[in-house]
């Protein structure tokens, strides 16, 4: 797969940067192959930026497909079948359009890619919001502690960045952290994956993204030990963001 345009990427500063310094703790679970599960996360994060034409050539001509089977066979994960590649529609614009319509809301309902969407919010119910809640601030105070930068045109809480980060823990070897950052941050998936099935939008491979990248937290969450969200929890966190985006 070619080297995706580095307008879509997190600018990380060239400062010295927390993360790299290494814990002593010993990985387990999904952390014993983490150059590869940080590759994955990296792929995923990937797929929900807006495509760029460089990246919609990627999953056109199957180089994205190839890339997630290859590391799918390396952990042994069992992923949902990919026929998205076939349905990818004929220009750029058209793809970015699918992805604007499903997680955005060109057309409603639709599945925000955004956690503080999902998560109750401190205080009053004036507190309340859509965009930028308690999950957006604690990803903030991470970014600055770690002297990163997220990139404009996102929210510190966008999936794609939380993607990132959790394949920049891995990196760094800090197990522990990257182990709570799981459990903290990746635990509303199976409620955007409720709200993509009942979304109006018709973005086949934007769809399956989010069936792989549920696929892949839950099997995060089987390998490290970690206990899944309940099904009252899911449904909670899928009635507060319907609440926002009918």
């Amino acid at each position: 797969m070619t080297q995706h345009d580095t307008s879509r990427q997190p600018q990380r500063p060239t400062t010295t940067n927390p993360l790299d310094q290494p814990e002593t703790d010993t990985p387990s679970g999904s952390t014993d192959c983490p150059a590869q599960w940080a590759s994955l996360y990296t792929l995923l994060a990937e797929a929900f930026k807006h495509p760029d034409k460089r990246f919609y050539e990627d999953v056109r001509q199957g180089r994205f497909g190839a890339e997630l089977d290859q590391l799918a066979n390396t952990l042994s994960l069992s992923l949902p079948d990919d026929g998205a590649a076939d349905t990818v529609p004929e220009t750029t614009a058209a793809f970015d359009n699918e992805y604007i319509t499903l997680y955005e809301g060109l057309t409603t309902p639709y599945a925000p890619v955004v956690e503080s969407v999902y998560r109750h919010w401190h205080g009053d119910a004036r507190s309340d919001g859509l965009l930028s809640g308690p999950a957006a601030a604690d990803m903030r105070h991470r970014y600055e502690a770690a002297a990163m930068t997220p990139p404009r045109g996102y929210e510190p809480d966008h999936l794609a960045l939380l993607f990132e980060y959790a394949a920049a823990l891995l990196r760094a070897d800090q197990h522990s952290a990257y182990r709570t950052f799981v459990a903290q941050h990746l635990d509303w998936l199976p409620a955007l994956r409720q709200l993509t099935t009942a979304a109006a939008a018709t973005a086949p491979f934007h769809t399956y993204c989010v069936d792989v990248a549920c696929e892949c937290v839950t099997a995060v969450f089987e390998r490290e030990h970690i206990a899944p969200p309940r099904q009252a929890a899911i449904e909670t966190m899928h009635d507060r963001a319907m609440r926002h985006i009918e």
